[in-house]
């Protein structure tokens, strides 16, 4: 039976959710969406894939870097909309963050 399996810790995830809200703060809000991108990309990047008892890591390729144009259309796209296209990028969001997703084989490399 294969199912995903997420590590993380309590500790970790305070620090990054902490340092997200200042950023968010400190930006009024604007960082918000980056935020979403980083927070998927951060749950991917802890878990496995556990096939027969091996643990198969995962990993994501999302990169704020890359994907700025990507997030700043779709904050645009919903300012424009008074919020309804908000509900159209999380759909694409998802598509986006499944997509980006690598799963390393039995040696633990990723191809």
């Amino acid at each position: 039976m294969r199912k995903v399996k997420c590590n993380l810790t309590f500790g970790e995830s305070l620090l990054f959710l902490v340092g997200w809200f200042v950023v968010i703060v400190i930006t009024a809000g604007f960082a918000a969406p980056f935020f979403i991108l980083s927070f998927s990309k951060y749950i991917i990047n802890r878990s496995v894939l556990v096939d027969n008892e091996k643990e198969l890591a995962m990993r994501s390729q999302l990169n704020l870097g890359n994907d700025f144009l990507y997030l700043v259309m779709w904050t645009i796209f919903s300012v424009i909309t008074i919020g309804i296209a908000g509900i159209f990028f999380i759909f694409s969001l998802g598509k986006r963050v499944l997509n980006s997703v690598e799963i390393a084989n039995e040696n633990g490399l990723f191809l």
